[in-house]
């Protein structure tokens, strides 16, 4: 059956579906988290068990691990279909019975989640040329700030006309739900690789292995792994910090509010710049003179003022970044959806596992030396900018294998 084409129209209705499923997502995750004491309350437990967030970690690193694989076995848009599906398990968990079914509730909201998050980049490679693909690949990161403020800013008003969490979780599934029967509407798929044209050419699917032969892989996880500990710290663990010069958790609330602002200037600047690699390194530089610079000072406004410019600095390179993976030589949406399961799933184990090191420094020894851990650690996405490729050099100085940038033929032709 030859493949379906998808139009422009189309191509911004599908975006636009997968950017909203992605927040709705994110904000159920966050309710989630949010009512679990009532959750806790009614079930009869003693203490708010850990399992909770764990049941989320797990699925994102279990489905970042095979959101490639479902992807070539299902196709694209049954892939999103199964990955939204997911996210309505929500639904589920405000249903559920005993603890145990909430759990499982959260453990497939994750899951679905992270498939989500594979597929999103492969639809922008796809559905649009490589001067648009910045734009809303940046728009697609902004997601999950997007559902965590929604949710955060509109959870009181809905508990307080709701009352029961039961019908505030709900009340945030039934968007979930929305969006799985538009996408089942609206989506469309694509062709998985470009065919072949003759016996020696390269492989028409791009498997796991190829991924990890691909050097670019482990520089773009040295670089991003340091920048996501240090933001989830600052967004889980740093509003705990009890020893801050202001209110702590009114500085995590800074560099998340400020993260989405930072992602419009980030598109701008992708469009603006000639070479992005000096975008990259800037925000570099800047990410750790703010970071150190708010963990030293005394004042209060210092301090704010450091939190409120580095959640810009964190994401005004974030749109071009994730271009990267669609920029590589012979790219296609399944090379793309390859890098990025491979990339998320080792991010996700390394996060978790230095980020259980820092809080164990933060609860035995002290908050400080856990936050100047995490600073130091952060450090590896200025080291790890000067690794990228720079993909925007000067014709004359570009190495052979990069010289082409367009996917190979039939990666597009299609559309």
């Amino acid at each position: 059956m030859p493949p379906k084409t998808i139009g422009p129209r189309r191509s911004v209705a599908i975006e636009l579906i997968l950017f909203l499923a992605y927040a709705c997502f994110s904000a159920s995750w966050m309710v989630g988290s949010i009512v679990t004491p009532d959750m806790v309350h009614e079930f009869g437990l003693d203490a708010i068990p850990s399992s909770v967030n764990n049941a989320i970690s797990a699925a994102k690193i279990l489905g970042n691990f095979v959101a490639a694989w479902i992807l070539v076995k299902l196709g694209p848009k049954w892939t999103v279909s199964l990955s939204c599906l997911l996210t309505c398990a929500v639904v589920m968990g405000a249903l559920a019975s005993s603890f145990p079914v909430f759990i499982l509730a959260r453990f497939l909201l994750g899951f679905g989640g992270a498939v989500l998050m594979i597929c999103m980049t492969p639809y922008v490679v796809y559905c649009f040329e490589a001067k648009q693909q910045p734009i809303f690949i940046g728009l697609n990161n902004a997601g999950p700030n997007t559902g965590n403020l929604i949710a955060l800013l509109s959870v009181t008003a809905v508990r307080t006309w709701l009352g029961d969490w039961r019908a505030v979780i709900l009340f945030y599934g039934a968007f979930s739900v929305i969006l799985l029967v538009l996408w089942l509407i609206l989506g469309r798929g694509y062709p998985i690789a470009p065919q072949a044209k003759t016996e020696q050419a390269a492989p028409a699917v791009y498997r796991y292995r190829d991924g990890m032969r691909e050097p670019f892989l482990f520089r773009f996880l040295f670089t991003m792994t340091g920048r996501l500990v240090m933001y989830t710290v600052m967004l889980y663990l740093f509003p705990l910090n009890p020893e801050f010069t202001v209110d702590s958790q009114f500085i995590s609330l800074m560099i998340a509010l400020t993260g989405i602002p930072g992602t419009i200037l980030g598109i701008v600047l992708a469009e603006k710049l000639k070479r992005q690699i000096s975008l990259f390194r800037f925000s570099g530089v800047a990410q750790s003179v703010l970071f150190f610079a708010m963990l030293l000072t005394d004042s209060a406004s210092v301090a704010t003022a450091c939190a409120i410019g580095l959640g810009f600095v964190i994401f005004i390179s974030t749109p071009s970044l994730f271009t990267l993976p669609a920029r590589l030589p012979g790219a296609t949406p399944q090379k793309v959806a390859v890098i990025l399961t491979l990339y998320w799933t080792m991010a996700y184990i390394l996060q978790m596992a230095i980020y259980a090191l820092i809080v164990h420094l933060a609860n035995t020894v002290s908050w400080s030396v856990a936050m100047y851990f995490t600073g130091f650690y952060s450090l590896t996405f200025l080291v790890g900018t000067f690794l990228l490729p720079d993909f925007d050099r000067p014709e004359g100085q570009k190495p052979p294998q990069e010289t082409s940038q367009e996917p190979p033929e039939g990666g597009r032709e299609e559309r």
